[in-house]
């Protein structure tokens, strides 16, 4: 996993305090189904991490986030930024607020993050997982799901 998970990447998941894993993605195409997939699978082993799964409609979960308070929110989602399939980057945020790089979702992303970061003044961090395939077909590509299954044993091994 030390390959996999390099040491900026690691440093950026890591939780701090009360935090927060937002999963994001539609399951029913492709590789974008990876937010979905991992949230479904990582349990926490403490009250303070929390994991929600928002599917294609994190707007939705918004008010979730910010009564929760976390000191620090991660998102993951597929995000298109030229790497190998199933590569791991944490995409910085200016990106996220120009919508070049995070996801197929029509409502934008830095809006519904804005207004949580603002309202609970926690860290964001967005990481991105390069897809294969963005298709309408379930499951994910070889790769991506290797990427995925690791992303799991890594916030499922989190004291």
């Amino acid at each position: 996993m030390s390959s996999f998970l390099t040491d900026e990447i690691k440093t950026a998941i890591a939780p701090r305090g009360r935090t927060l894993l937002i999963t994001i993605g539609n399951p029913l195409r492709a590789d974008d189904g990876l937010g979905p997939f991992v949230g479904e699978q990582v349990i926490f082993k403490v009250p303070e991490r929390r994991v929600i799964n928002a599917y294609t409609t994190p707007e939705n979960i918004a008010q979730t986030a910010i009564d929760f308070k976390p000191d620090k929110i991660i998102i993951l989602d597929a995000a298109r930024f030229g790497g190998r399939p199933g590569e791991l980057k944490i995409i910085p945020l200016d990106l996220i607020s120009r919508q070049t790089v995070i996801s197929t979702h029509s409502f934008p992303l830095s809006v519904t993050f804005s207004v949580v970061r603002e309202d609970t003044g926690a860290e964001l961090v967005a990481l991105g997982v390069e897809p294969a395939s963005m298709e309408f077909e379930e499951g994910l590509t070889p790769e991506v799901k290797e990427s995925a299954l690791r992303l799991i044993e890594y916030f499922n091994s989190i004291d």
